[in-house]
């Protein structure tokens, strides 16, 4: 086993600990390939979070108590975990995050920095605390919600809080207009709970799980988009999928991929088709290179007309 990063080992270490397994220091340093001194480390480091939880015979330890947290169990997970966190600044008093996790989240930014950020600054940590209790409980809100045009007051049944394009969103259904609506959350003023509760639709609860940007719309059938990456930037797509449903099809003979979206609105892929020109080739659907076309005509007649 190649050697992983110091977070990545303890979590390993915690997950066959909660498994009930027996672990020694001298087999867990050879698979990690490191330092019998750096096993003990990790022990130690597990037994200052989560306390005397697990018995030690000679170099063997073992868990007579399950610890693990019921949030984390991979590495990366525990990276999204930790920006989240910190992209909101909260702390275990104002979420629902768990005290071993946020030990846990602490730890893991000595090992990790995470540099995005959100466009909006988040300072209204009560709404975000409001929203999380609202949504685990299913209850009916009230939103003060403010743009630069108007401040409105609706009803809101919450489904849960995502993060896109580097926005914090409220996603739900807004329950004056029955439709699927998404929240700035740094635009939402005040949270209040109205006396209902209401149940959970299914179809819109699947579709928050596979929406994939702020464009996506509920109800409207896939759009099938096949586009040919040029041979000089596949590395990038062949290393990141830029949205979830990202399938590399074909290679062509040039090294060209065809590479395949499923999209709900074509607002959705517009921006990483333009940021790409033009190494990039629209193949179908054809409605779509004409639309891009339009966008491209408008951002270039506005330059054009802008104040110098």
């Amino acid at each position: 086993m190649s050697q992983q990063s110091s977070l990545y080992r303890t979590i390993e270490i915690l997950k066959h600990l909660n498994e009930g397994k027996r672990l020694c220091v001298t087999r867990l340093a050879e698979a990690y390939e490191v330092s019998d001194r750096t096993i003990r480390r990790d022990f130690k480091l597990i037994r200052e979070i989560f306390g005397d939880f697990m018995s030690k015979e000679g170099e063997c330890y073992q868990a007579y108590n399950k610890v693990l947290l019921d949030e984390v169990l991979h590495a990366t997970d525990l990276m999204t975990l930790a920006n989240i966190v910190t992209l909101l600044g909260a702390t275990q008093k104002q979420s629902l995050i768990s005290d071993k996790t946020q030990a846990l989240v602490e730890k893991s930014m000595l090992v990790y920095d995470f540099k995005s950020r959100p466009f909006e600054n988040m300072h209204n940590l009560d709404v975000v605390k409001r929203l999380e209790h609202a949504i685990k409980f299913h209850k009916e809100i009230k939103l003060r919600y403010r743009t630069e045009r108007a401040v409105t007051h609706t009803l809101f049944h919450p489904y849960r809080i995502v993060f896109l394009n580097e926005n914090f969103y409220l996603v739900g259904v807004n329950s004056t207009k029955d439709i699927v609506e998404y929240r700035r959350i740094s635009m939402i003023e005040s949270v209040d709970y109205t006396s209902k509760s209401f149940f959970v639709d299914r179809e819109v609860d699947a579709f928050f799980q596979t929406m994939q940007t702020p464009w996506a719309v509920f109800g409207k059938p896939e759009i099938p988009v096949r586009l040919r990456v040029d041979v000089s930037i596949r590395r990038f797509f062949l290393k990141k999928k830029y949205l979830p449903s990202q399938e590399i099809v074909h290679t062509f003979e040039n090294g060209d991929i065809e590479v395949h979206y499923c999209i709900t609105n074509p607002k959705e892929i517009e921006e990483l088709i333009i940021k790409w020109l033009p190494k990039i080739h629209i193949l179908s659907p054809r409605n779509l290179n004409k639309m891009i076309k339009r966008t491209l005509k408008k951002k270039l007649d506005a330059l054009n007309t802008s104040k110098t």
